[in-house]
């Protein structure tokens, strides 16, 4: 699929409608079925092979879509620290959790890093977005036209969510959650629809 520019687009909107439906299953379904679920490793699993891909799929485009290296760059970055994220709360939350009563900090510090990560990610992607879906917008047609124009008002906001999230986790955990699966959502809306490049 990776063979030809097409194929590697539509490898990474398939990948971004991957890690939309994960977000969606953890909300309903994990978060409802209490912290010691083992669907909750599974599906950050599942999340870090997906993002193992975009980031594959964003340097492929980046070498083959010279014009625009610098933006599919910006999705490859994204995927990367996604995966830093994941990573961390798969391999941290549990021992710095544990080792809560003995260094206090330690579990809200790795936390508070894995967020920083996921913001920026969600900050990332939402630009390339808001670049490819504007290019959208002005070279395309029909629905590529007006995905990428929801693509182009989502990645805006991402990164504007995204940058004050960085700033007050606390505050704006959550629109940037729902920001950044938004633009997920609708950057892959936008790839899958536009014309073969």
């Amino acid at each position: 699929m990776l063979e030809t520019t097409r194929g590697a687009m539509r490898a990474l909107a398939i990948l971004l409608l991957v890690t939309v439906a994960t977000q969606i299953f953890y909300i309903t379904v994990v978060s409802a079925a209490g912290d010691e679920t083992p669907l909750r490793p599974a599906t950050w699993l599942v999340e870090l092979f997906a993002f193992v891909g975009i980031a594959v799929s964003g340097i492929t485009l980046a070498v083959r879509d010279s014009q625009r290296a610098h933006l599919w760059s910006l999705v490859a970055l994204s995927g990367l620290f996604n995966m830093l994220q994941i990573a961390m709360g798969l391999s941290m939350f549990g021992p710095a959790s544990e080792a809560s009563e003995t260094v206090p900090n330690l579990f809200a510090t790795i936390l508070g890093g894995a967020f920083f990560f996921y913001f920026l990610a969600k900050l990332l992607l939402g630009l390339a977005a808001l670049a490819i879906g504007g290019t959208a917008v002005r070279g395309g047609a029909g629905l590529a036209r007006i995905f990428g124009g929801l693509a182009a008002l989502a990645g805006g906001a991402t990164v504007v969510i995204g940058f004050l999230a960085m700033l007050d986790r606390d505050g704006w955990m959550f629109p940037a959650g729902a920001a950044g699966t938004a633009v997920a959502a609708l950057f892959a809306l936008t790839l899958l629809t536009a014309k073969d490049s």
